[in-house]
């Protein structure tokens, strides 16, 4: 167990590709269970929208979604696991990191017009995302980096587009 999160690390730090990690149906099963169970916790924690079980699952769909359709507009599909696990694995870890600064920030009880370290750490974990995935997609599609980028960059801008729509934050 902790040679896969030190995997999925190294793949965050872009010293391992998506294409060293297990393309098996039981792993990819495993990767996302533990990713829809942290986000689900941590959703409902946090209790950032109104309905975390929705958002987590529509999310998740979304996202396995698109990391299929853009590996098969490149011809690339068989790698869909592999990148897939990858895209989970890290952004597990990632949800992980991101719990903390959300605390810290709401104990901080900062006024919405000010901005605080956490919300400035947040930020940064949310470009870091935007990299890592960048890299993973970048490997599986063997295509430049730079259009990965654009490419993440869209779907971030989807992302966050559709879930100011769908789910609105908690009161």
């Amino acid at each position: 167990m902790l040679r896969l999160i030190i995997a999925f690390v190294e793949i965050a730090f872009h010293r391992r590709s998506p294409g060293d990690l297990p393309a098996s149906r039981v792993f990819f099963g495993v990767v996302l269970a533990v990713y829809l169970v942290v986000g689900l916790v941590t959703t409902r924690y946090l209790q950032i929208v109104k309905y975390p079980e929705l958002m987590v699952l529509f999310e998740t769909a979304l996202g396995l979604a698109f990391v299929w359709a853009v590996l098969r507009l490149f011809e690339r599909q068989r790698r869909f696991r592999q990148t897939a696990c990858a895209v989970l694995g890290t952004d597990t870890l990632l949800n992980l990191v991101t719990v903390p600064l959300v605390l810290w920030n709401g104990s901080l009880h900062a006024p919405n017009t000010e901005t605080t370290i956490p919300q400035v750490l947040f930020i940064l974990v949310a470009i870091w995302s935007v990299d890592i995935s960048a890299f993973i997609m970048a490997r599986a599609l063997e295509r430049p980096y730079v259009l990965t980028v654009a490419i993440m960059l869209g779907y971030l801008l989807l992302t966050v587009s559709v879930r100011v729509q769908l789910f609105p934050p908690a009161t």
